[in-house]
């Protein structure tokens, strides 16, 4: 995640998903309303309009029982020094795209206009933990985000408390494949 300057465009998104991941979407499992509202970037990828901003891609994977493709919009972030994208489960790590992805770490990303065959690799907990102190230091307010979802408070500054925290926020990174 190299570190810049955030568009009043990602600021506003930033706001949007503080009150969204703290006060709205239920903790056991999204629920209907939001499992439709999270699909929703489908829809303008689908269309050739991929959403605004840069931190949305489209995840596809193959589906662990079914073999089929399936699409899944992520928030990402880039990786300090690599450049690659990194992506993060919620709900402890129990979302389908985690599951597919650790029966099949092949996956097709797109990003933007950018589309490409990757290799997902999971994070250590020291990586997460790093990527969990760099995204607070872009938004403080994540804190909040990460406290409600690990069930206990993290501080960006505490290592320990990052690290107990990312057990509930498994994470990849999204290698491209030539």
């Amino acid at each position: 995640m190299p570190s810049h300057k955030l568009t009043p465009f990602e600021k506003f998104a930033i706001r949007v998903e503080d009150i969204i991941m703290t006060r709205l979407v239920p903790m056991d499992r999204p629920g209907a309303l939001f499992k439709w509202l999270f699909k929703v970037p489908i829809f303008f990828y689908k269309i050739g309009l991929p959403p605004p901003g840069s931190f949305f891609l489209l995840l596809t994977t193959t589906g662990r029982k079914s073999g089929q493709p399936r699409h899944t919009p992520l928030e990402f972030r880039r990786e300090a020094g690599t450049g690659h994208m990194v992506i993060m489960a919620g709900w402890g790590g129990d979302t389908d795209w985690r599951k597919n992805i650790e029966a099949n770490p092949r996956v097709h990303v797109q990003a933007g206009w950018t589309k490409f065959e990757a290799l997902a690799e999971k994070l250590t907990d020291d990586e997460v933990a790093d990527f969990l102190a760099e995204a607070t230091r872009l938004n403080p307010r994540s804190e909040r985000i990460w406290s409600r979802w690990a069930g206990e408070p993290v501080r960006a500054e505490e290592r320990e408390s990052l690290l107990r925290a990312a057990k509930f926020f498994p994470s990849f990174r999204l290698k491209e494949l030539h």
